[in-house]
């Protein structure tokens, strides 16, 4: 039976801090000389920015720490959703491309690779996910590399809800209906094996996008993805019991969420923070949309689209329309 354990601490060197919290979880049961890793940022904007997106800083730090046991380590991500930008371009924006050339690392876009579906029931109701092949055939240990954030949709995007981003049609978009369902399946049929939260800058307010960066220095690891997002959870002022995919996760056996039966390194109420969830007009909207796939198929990708955007950019604000025009500019 597997020990659940975690790690949490303040950054004061970030590969010795890194090195510590795996060994702490006790990373090499996961990871052996022969092993294929694949290693999840969380690029949902083509640059780094603050909060936002994985820290090259990290995500170069945890390469050289993997490379250093086993021979192929590779970074990868789809492309952004609805269109918006190629993962190649996030690729250049988060310096992954040196990243590669001084660690021998590779690097691959999901979203270019053979797929399938695979469906199942997830509390009661049949769902199915798209899943690229390599994920589901050639790769011994996924490693999830999320940013400690909140998101209007989910309240909190951690390693589960990262893992929506190996969902390779980039109109990913349509297929948020029972999305807490969706995410407890693609963490069951992915199965990270190691969790490293890069919380150097926290998101709080209107995430997963347009929310306020907030300095927090922190670092969190874990050996399951249920327990390190029940973790992160907390550490942002949420209960884990309140966030429906990490409770499908944990009903469907994938995890636990009481963090008093983790093998923890420190005592995680003194790095508690409290972050919120600010949610717009435009995302409540959003919010009714998703609930069915024809409906956001209808506006989001049907002659009647294009309007539709215009109006929705009418309420947008001016932060938001800055972030929109900037991904615009990429995707040309």
């Amino acid at each position: 039976m597997t020990r659940y354990s975690a790690y949490v601490s303040r950054i004061s060197d970030l590969e010795q801090d890194l090195r510590r919290s795996l060994d702490f979880i006790d990373w090499t049961d996961a990871v052996r000389s022969d092993s294929r890793v694949f290693i999840k940022p969380n690029f949902t904007y083509p640059y780094y920015k603050e909060g936002i997106t994985t820290s090259p800083e990290v995500l170069r730090a945890l390469c050289g720490i993997l490379k250093d046991r086993c021979d192929q380590v590779i970074i990868g991500e789809s492309d952004g959703g609805n269109h918006s930008y190629k993962a190649d371009d996030a690729f250049k924006g988060h310096g992954v491309d040196e990243i590669c050339r001084d660690i021998g690392v590779e690097q691959v876009n999901l979203s270019t690779l053979p797929a399938r579906y695979v469906e199942e029931t997830i509390q009661g109701k049949r769902v199915k996910v798209q899943v690229p092949n390599l994920l589901l055939d050639d790769i011994d240990c996924f490693v999830s590399l999320p940013v400690l954030k909140v998101h209007v949709m989910t309240t909190i995007t951690l390693s589960m809800k990262n893992l929506w981003g190996c969902y390779p049609d980039t109109m990913r978009c349509l297929h948020h209906t029972d999305l807490a369902r969706k995410l407890a399946l693609l963490t069951k049929v992915i199965n990270p094996r190691l969790v490293v939260v890069d919380g150097t800058y926290g998101l709080d307010g209107h995430g997963p996008m347009y929310g306020t960066a907030k300095r927090l220095d922190l670092l969190l690891a874990s050996n399951n993805p249920v327990v390190a997002d029940a973790l992160g959870t907390r550490l942002m002022g949420f209960d884990p019991q309140d966030i429906d995919h990490i409770v499908h996760a944990e009903r469907e056996g994938l995890g636990i969420t009481d963090l008093t039966k983790v093998n923890l390194n420190d005592d995680w109420k003194q790095y508690q923070q409290d972050f919120t969830v600010d949610k717009t007009f435009v995302d409540r909207l959003s919010g009714l949309l998703f609930r069915s796939e024809l409906l956001a198929k209808l506006v989001m990708d049907s002659p009647l689209s294009p309007p539709i955007y215009k109006v929705a950019g009418l309420l947008r604000n001016s932060h938001e329309q800055t972030v929109v025009s900037d991904l615009k500019k990429v995707s040309r």
